[in-house]
C-alpha cells in the first residue's frame, strides 16, 4: 500500500520571526497604554472630560509611540518593516487602556480615593 500523503516544509520554519526589537516595541507600548489608562481617569477626575476626551488621549499616546519607535529605534529599516512597527502591540495596547481606564473609573465610582 503506497501512502498518497506528500511532505511539505512547516510554514513557521519559512516565515520570518520577529526580532527582539519588536518584543521590546510590543511591552514598551503595554507600559504606555497603562500609564495612559491610569492618566486619563485622573485628568477625567480632577476636570470632568467626557469619554471623547480619554479616546484622543489613547489615540493621540500610540501614536506618540509610533513616531518615537520609526524615527528612534528603526530609523534605517526597510519600507515594508514600516507596517510592522505600526501594527506591533495594536491589541494589547488597546485592551490594557480600557482596562486600566475602566478600573480607575469602577475604584473612583466605589469611593476609593486615586
Amino acid at each position: 500500500m503506497a501512502s498518497t500523503k506528500t511532505s511539505k516544509p512547516d510554514n513557521s520554519a519559512t516565515k520570518p520571526q520577529p526580532t527582539a526589537a519588536f518584543d521590546k516595541l510590543y511591552w514598551t507600548r503595554i507600559g504606555m497604554a497603562a500609564l495612559a489608562g491610569v492618566g486619563t481617569q485622573a485628568l477625567n477626575q480632577a476636570y470632568g472630560f467626557d469619554w471623547s476626551f480619554g479616546v484622543s488621549i489613547g489615540i493621540g499616546v500610540y501614536l506618540i509611540s509610533y513616531y518615537l519607535a520609526l524615527y528612534g529605534w528603526y530609523r534605517g529599516a526597510p519600507r515594508e518593516l514600516q507596517g510592522k512597527v505600526y501594527t506591533t502591540g495594536v491589541g494589547g495596547y488597546v485592551m490594557v487602556f480600557l482596562f486600566t481606564w475602566m478600573l480607575g473609573f469602577t475604584l473612583q465610582t466605589a469611593g476609593y480615593p486615586l
